[in-house]
């Protein structure tokens, strides 16, 4: 007899690993492209990491950047998330999962955060590294 299980068992929290890539961005927050990041919860999407990197406005002060490849079936080719143009949150529409601005999981199959990027502040340039 054979047994069949379901890959989204409620006992396993194994899921596949990002695909990881070199990030060394710098964004210039007093160009037009940046225009978004002069409000709180502004953000802008950025071509760089896997699959696109999200970059949010916290304050004046702080910014993070989010991957853009949702951590639940990182390879499927839909797997990416984007902001919610409520701006509360970010929600990957294959898998249903959604993440808080600080890219904790809130609802959906995912249970890995999304992967978070290094960002420094030095002036009007904005570095993101990983």
């Amino acid at each position: 007899m054979l047994g069949l299980e379901s890959c989204g068992s409620s006992g396993s929290n194994v899921q596949p690993a990002i695909p990881t890539a070199v990030v060394n961005e710098v964004v210039n927050l007093s160009t037009q492209q940046a225009a978004p990041l002069r409000f709180d919860r502004g953000y802008i999407y950025l071509n760089a990491g896997a699959r696109g990197i999200v970059l949010i406005r916290q304050n004046a002060q702080e910014y993070l950047a989010f991957e853009r490849n949702c951590p639940y079936q990182p390879y499927d080719a839909c797997a990416k998330v984007s902001v919610d143009p409520s701006s509360f949150f970010l929600v990957d529409t294959c898998c249903t999962s959604r993440f808080d601005l600080t890219g904790q999981v809130t609802s959906g199959p995912a249970r890995l955060p999304l992967r978070r990027y290094s960002t420094s502040l030095n002036g009007n340039l904005l570095y993101i590294t990983n």
